[in-house]
């Protein structure tokens, strides 16, 4: 229950805080952190016009990061440079310059990834900044612009370096964060860039949830709907549609986009750009086919205008250009390209001045690759790979080369669908190019021929874009063992590119890979059929098991019932998916093979390459199963009619132990790690017990040592008072010229100290000498106040055989007599009675005096006196028994020692 109402309060953290926060301030938590994407420019859009395609341009992404929260409020955050892009304007004599620190020039080799740029920030509670250093032990570094020239093919012409970004730079940028956050008390949203701004400012990211930027609500007729779809990307997000038709859609752009909507039973496009919002109304009149809608809000004409292209088929394979078909000759192609260039352009003119400068940016740019493209898949489609008796490429008109080779492919600022197909052909018209004019052939390709070519031909995005094409592609395609030559491929990727949503798929698939291992179990042993039943494969254990995972892929039944009949011993299973149109009627001599299998299994679409290896529609997956369900080999290639490699991975089941020398090390291993770290854990504790007995010794003898030092130190130095007091006392007897009396205590005196220091270095000594010692103390204690001093001892105690803790009497005796009875004169009486009972020693000091009440004291050393004799008796045990002090209070006034002694 505490967990779930933490989580609750977690998710709603980022909504309750903008209401706790000072203006100017960000009310977040140390290791709290938020993107900003920055651009430097001075239009009035978030992303500026690109015409012809770039202009200039600065953009950042930068992340805060709350260090700590100082004393006197102010914030202290790191700011990162996670993204430098820049762009200089264009020039018709040196091309353009461009850097995007996502895609950085590709380095083979890499251990990891280069280190970035980092800031130092402190802000006021009112959003002012005290300071902004660059971190010094990680500096932004320079970066090298490279120049592409639109008047040759593809290539570096020139370099030029760019200054790194600097704080003074960075100032203006964070002071306009900041004037927002104090207008709206809130995480930064979004700063559009008006005349008072030089930077538009974009929040993209955060380690807490936030609200989308960008808007798009509405109303449906028809209530019945239950949802509505939008494509973000590859993938599609539904939004809930409530009973009164209404919708509410939050979306979190960091770019423009061009967005699909599905709703009742129809859809559209839409563009939007970070910070727009689209209202759209549909209405109940389906008289034109489709519901009528109308739009409002920002986005509104951009949208109108991205539907209205559907009509020419912007988005589709366009029917009037039918490049696929063979029959059409180069100048039937063109002439319809030409045709339908000049309706996309009317329809643009129509909208100018109503949709966004930037929608029809976008329009523009992606139409020429829309042409491009078309000219590349006739290209492909009408055998520009001839024969080496003709020239390559004869007959094809210039303008269509050199509008190829110019294309700004590593400049495009929108990775749209037609630009990313656009280079997935222009690669293979590259390839071609680069073989024919080599002499060598077109034919045949694989990731690691394409590897070099795409480092020649490529830069940029385009490049890291066709590398994770590429690499994706052989990763699901190939079996593990194939795929470990991929391995440094693999990590030089990843330690390059900096683009996370390149990233993680490819790690992802890394590892959804590495799950196929030989040696390793099956990832789902149990799998669930289409009729919603399972099938366990473990229930093969025990024999060779031949799992096809089979998605509309194609098969020559009679090879397959051929190889299936050469290994009885081997069990088949044919796991296929259903799909439409595709007849799944085997052959018949499938039903009469007992060691065959066919089960319908459920399709998981796009998890088909997680739980079966099948990484598309028409894609199968052969895997080869030990007798103990390891596997020995997956993704096996089947030929129609010849299976070599799954023959041989049937072998090698058959060969296969049950543990592998590798396993068999492997626990060996463990368990010689495990017997060591016993050991070594044993004899680390017996060490470590040692040392800590030792060291409890150590402070033991020391607490004794400093006991006894304590003892020996109250013992060996009398209060200074008495000894004036008996020295001014036998002074004033010899001033009275009572000379014998003087002598006498003069005697005594002496008596007294050198019993004193010659008993300090001993801890125990006689009850007789310790008796002795107190009634000299007391006789010369009565030359001051005169009082009444009695001891009784009992004859029958041997007190020079009787050993106790020297001076333990004399705190309580000192007690006694100045607490006591110093102010009674002649009427104060002494009693010290001594007396055995058992095993123990009894000694009772009484006097007749006032009582005893410490809390009157003050913190003298009377009273730790009394301390020190309480813990030296309980340090004093003999056989188990300890001595203990107790004081009796009430007219008068007992304390009675009892110390354990000897049996005499």
């Amino acid at each position: 229950m505490k967990r779930t109402v933490y989580l609750w309060w977690l998710l709603c953290l980022p909504y309750l805080l903008p209401a706790q926060g000072k203006p100017g301030y960000f009310a977040l938590k140390p290791g709290d952190w938020f993107d900003m994407q920055i651009t430097k420019h001075k239009d009035n859009d978030y992303y500026p016009v690109m015409e012809p395609l770039l202009q200039f341009q600065r953009r950042y992404v930068l992340r805060y990061r709350l260090q700590q929260q100082l004393p006197n409020g102010n914030q202290q955050y790191s700011i990162t440079l996670e993204r430098s892009v820049l762009y200089t304007p264009h020039s018709r004599e040196f091309g353009w310059l461009a850097y995007d620190s996502y895609y950085p020039s590709y380095k083979q080799g890499l251990d990891k990834k280069p280190p970035k740029g980092m800031f130092r920030l402190e802000i006021t509670t009112n959003g002012e900044i005290v300071s902004l250093t660059t971190d010094k032990d990680q500096p932004p570094q320079k970066v090298m612009l490279a120049s592409y020239s639109p008047q040759k093919q593809v290539g570096v012409s020139i370099r030029s370096t760019s200054s790194p970004l600097q704080s003074v730079e960075l100032r203006p940028a964070i002071q306009a964060m900041l004037k927002l956050r104090s207008s709206n008390n809130c995480i930064p949203g979004a700063i559009p860039a008006r005349t008072v701004y030089e930077y538009a400012q974009l929040l993209t990211g955060a380690s807490f949830p936030i609200a989308g930027n960008t808007v798009i609500k509405g109303t449906l007729a028809n209530t019945r709907e239950k949802q509505v779809e939008i494509e973000l990307g590859d993938s599609t997000f539904t939004f809930p549609i409530n009973n009164r038709g209404e919708f509410y859609c939050s979306l979190l752009l960091t770019k423009p986009e061009l967005r699909y909507i599905a709703m009742e039973n129809n859809g559209g496009y839409v563009f939007l750009n970070p910070g727009d919002t689209l209202v759209i109304k549909a209405d109940a009149d389906t008289s034109r086919g489709r519901q009528p809608r109308t739009f409002s809000g920002s986005a509104k004409w951009s949208s109108i205008l991205a539907n209205d292209l559907n009509d020419i088929n912007y988005y589709g394979n366009n029917s009037d250009l039918n490049i696929t078909n063979r029959t059409k000759t180069l100048q039937e192609v063109l002439a319809a390209q030409e045709e339908a260039t000049t309706k996309f352009k009317a329809l643009l003119q129509a909208y100018e001045g109503k949709a966004s400068p930037l929608s029809i940016d976008y329009f523009k740019t992606i139409w020429q690759y829309r042409i491009a493209n078309d000219w590349l898949v006739f290209l492909y489609t009408h055998n520009y790979k001839i024969s080496s008796e003709n020239r390559p490429f004869q007959g094809i008109p210039e303008m269509i080369t050199t509008g190829i080779d110019t294309m700004p492919v590593v400049m495009n600022p929108y990775h749209d669908y037609f630009y990313k197909k656009y280079l997935d052909w222009f690669l293979i018209y590259q390839q071609s190019r680069i073989g024919l004019s080599a002499g060598g052939s077109t034919e045949g390709s694989s990731f690691y021929s394409d590897y070099f070519a795409l480092l020649s031909v490529l830069k940029g995005y385009p490049l890291y874009y066709k590398l994770s094409k590429a690499m994706s592609e052989r990763m699901k395609e190939s079996s593990f063992t194939k795929n470990e030559r991929l391995k440094p491929y693999y990590e030089d990727f990843i330690h390059n590119c900096d683009d996370s949503s390149m990233i993680k798929p490819i790690i992802r698939d890394w590892q959804l890979m590495e799950r196929w291992k030989p040696g390793n179990a099956l990832p789902f042993p149990v799998l669930s059929l289409a009729n919603g039943k399972t099938y366990d494969l473990k229930t093969q254990h025990g024999k060779t098991t031949c799992v096809i995972f089979d998605d509309a892929g194609y098969f020559q039944d009679s090879a397959l019932v051929k190889i299936v009949k050469q290994h009885p011993e081997v069990s088949f299973v044919y796991a296929w998916i259903s799909e439409e149109g595709i007849n799944r009627q085997r052959d018949p001599a499938f039903s009469s093979l007992s060691n065959f299998s066919s089960i319908e299994i459920k399709n998981r679409d796009d998890k088909n390459y997680e739980i079966y290896g099948i990484s598309e529609m028409g894609k199968k997956n052969v895997v080869v199963l030990d007798q103990w369900g390891k596997i020995i080999a997956d993704h096996i290639y089947a030929d129609d009619n010849v299976w070599n490699d799954l023959n041989t991975a049937i072998d090698d089941a058959a060969k296969a132990p049950r543990f592998s020398a590798l396993q068999k090390a492997g626990v060996m291993n463990i368990i010689g790690w495990s017997l060591g770290s016993i050991l070594f854990t044993a004899l680390a504790g017996i060490w470590i017990y040692r040392v800590r007995i030792r060291r409890i010794k150590q402070a033991e003898a020391m607490k004794t040592t400093i006991r006894e030092l304590e003892i020996k130190a109250i013992r060996s130095q009398m209060n200074p008072h008495f000894i004036f007091n008996a020295l001014n006392s036998i002074q004033s007897l010899i001033n009275t010229t009572q000379y014998k009396a003087a002598n006498t205590y003069l005697v005594k005196f002496s008596l007294l100290l050198r019993n004193v220091l010659h008993h300090a270095e001993k801890n125990m000594i006689t009850l007789a000498d310790e008796l002795a010692t107190i009634r000299l103390y007391c006789e010369l204690e009565q030359l001051r106040f005169n009082f009444v001093f009695e001891m009784d001892t009992p004859e029958t105690l041997a007190t020079d055989l009787v050993e106790i803790p020297g001076m333990i009497l004399q705190p309580l005796v000192e007690n006694a007599i100045l607490h006591g009875i110093s102010s009674k004169g002649a009427t104060g009486l002494l009693r010290i009675s001594v007396g055995k009972q058992d095993a123990t020693l009894q000694i009772a000091v009484y006097d007749n005096g006032v009582g005893y009440h410490p809390e009157a004291r003050d913190g003298s050393h009377k009273s730790m006196g009394l301390k020190l004799v309480q813990e030296r008796l309980q340090l004093f045990s003999i056989a188990g028994q300890t001595g203990h002090l107790h004081i009796s209070n009430g007219n008068s006034t007992t304390a009675l020692l009892t110390i354990p002694i000897e049996s005499i």
